[in-house]
């Protein structure tokens, strides 16, 4: 019976070590799965955002349109070359080409809260303008009549 003992506890030991190691397996394998998808999550999907973005704004790219390059210059587009893959860019009337690669952005428009603020300003000039009309129109009549009045007494004055 002590043999059987012995076997049967060896077994339970042999067992007992193997589920053991099957534990560790999983959990290493989970453990690999769950960085491999930090890793996609935190670098390769924002990676690719970014060169999406990227391929969008360089085929949007036209003649006339203000760009900055990688060195900080800021210009307008002149021409593209595609063949090429160059740009001349103006820049205060000096005229330079660079790789399209060398494009950092497109600048956008002021914002159209200025514009708005710009058509206010116009407006309320228009209407400056207008009521200074229409008073000086006023003023100007009021000086004719007044004249009248005076030219009609002096022909009083003289007729008497």
């Amino acid at each position: 019976m002590n043999e059987v003992d012995k076997l049967v506890s060896s077994l339970t030991t042999t067992l007992v070590g193997a589920a053991a190691q099957g534990s560790n397996l999983w959990s290493s394998v989970l453990l690999i799965v769950l960085f491999v998808a930090i890793f996609y999550f935190f670098i390769m999907r924002p990676n690719r955002k970014q060169q999406d973005q990227r391929k969008e704004m360089m085929s949007g790219l036209h003649v006339g349109d203000r760009v900055v390059t990688i060195g900080g210059m800021h210009g307008v587009i002149d021409s593209l070359d595609s063949a090429n893959k160059t740009v001349t860019i103006d820049a205060d009337g000096i005229y330079l080409v660079f790789d399209l690669q060398a494009i950092h952005h497109v600048e956008t428009p002021k914002s159209t809260s200025t514009a708005k603020v710009t058509d206010q300003a116009t407006s309320s000039v228009t209407a400056s303008t207008s009521e200074a009309t229409s008073a000086t129109s006023e003023a100007t009549s009021s000086v004719a009549q007044s004249a009248d009045s005076v030219a009609s007494e002096a022909t009083e004055k003289d007729s008497e």
